[in-house]
């Protein structure tokens, strides 16, 4: 473990910063937003089927059961990234990340509404910095849209919802013999069930699947080579997958405190790439609010890790 996490934490900074650059390039050219976020959903089952064909893990083993536990939970993960993605596609990738800051604090509060899990005090105030950071950077924002700051916001509660049906059902067929092969299968299989929960809404709704050709004409109508248009298409499934594998194997080597202190540092350098790349311009208000935002998960994570096993019932 000692070898694998800097490695594992390596690449998925890697692939993530990745990840976010190329999809924002796809997303300026090509409308078919729902298109997109589809597709990398779906684009994890070819390359999950080919892990399993050439042994690098064993084929996980669910009853019909398990995949009806896991319904809900691949639901809530799809629409989680379906709203991620069309607030990539809105506004500037370091607002979304900003915005996504929120993240830990709505799950603490639907811990304690549905799980019953209730903090000490002190955990619920050192979360008062990360939405005040928030609302600075919000109001400061040259490129916010309403869309892009409510898209990014529900994703937060869609992810949550995530992890609290992830939490109720627990654990769910047999996935593997160590932790980084049960969590490569729980991946495999929980992005499969997604593709395939949300399928029906991204062939109907507005710049989904059925939109995707009119979307692939419209770019090479303005300029955008195939080759090119292509290759952005595929090399956001890619980071796609490996972002989310890697994030994955990380959490198979360390608790998830470690890992949301892992994710906060991994959202400054995707801010601050995000910057750098696109020339996005920020203010000084809207510099100080993404540092509030992000200085209060880590103080969020902090006081979580010491308040730890002291819960209220």
């Amino acid at each position: 473990a000692v070898v694998k996490l800097p490695v594992f934490v390596c690449l998925w900074y890697f692939f993530n910063v990745q990840y976010n650059l190329q999809n924002k390039m796809l997303l300026k050219c090509f409308s078919a937003t729902l298109g997109v976020s589809w597709l990398q959903l779906a684009s994890v089952i070819p390359m999950a089927t080919l892990m399993w064909l050439v042994g690098f893990v064993r084929v996980p083993s669910l009853t019909r059961d398990d995949v009806k536990k896991l319904v809900p939970v691949g639901a809530a993960f799809a629409v989680g990234h379906l709203l991620t993605v069309a607030s990539f596609g809105s506004v500037a990738i370091s607002f979304t990340h900003v915005v996504k800051a929120l993240e830990p604090a709505v799950n603490a509060i639907a811990s304690a509404v549905i799980l019953g899990q209730v903090f000490h005090p002190v955990v619920y105030l050192s979360l008062m910095p990360v939405f005040a950071g928030v609302a600075l950077a919000s109001a400061s924002e040259l490129s916010f849209t309403p869309f892009g700051f409510a898209t990014a916001m529900a994703s937060n509660f869609a992810f949550v919802t995530r992890n609290v049906f992830a939490a109720k059902f627990g654990a769910v067929g047999d996935m593997g013999n160590d932790q980084t092969e049960r969590k490569t299968n729980q991946l495999a299989v929980l992005t499969a069930i997604a593709a395939a929960v949300v399928f029906p809404v991204a062939l109907v709704l507005p710049g989904g699947i059925r939109d995707a050709p009119a979307a692939w004409n419209a770019a090479i109508a303005s300029g955008v080579p195939a080759k090119r248009l292509a290759s952005l298409i595929a090399a956001s499934c890619f980071n796609f997958f490996m972002y989310q594998l890697s994030s994955f194997w990380v959490l198979s080597c360390v608790p998830p405190i470690t890992h949301s202190v892992l994710n906060t540092l991994k959202r400054i350098v995707i801010i601050i790439v995000s910057i750098i790349v696109f020339r996005t311009p920020v203010k000084a208000q809207n510099a100080l609010g993404t540092a509030l935002a992000v200085g209060g998960i880590f103080l969020y994570s902090l006081t979580k890790a010491h308040y730890k096993g002291r819960e209220l019932k």
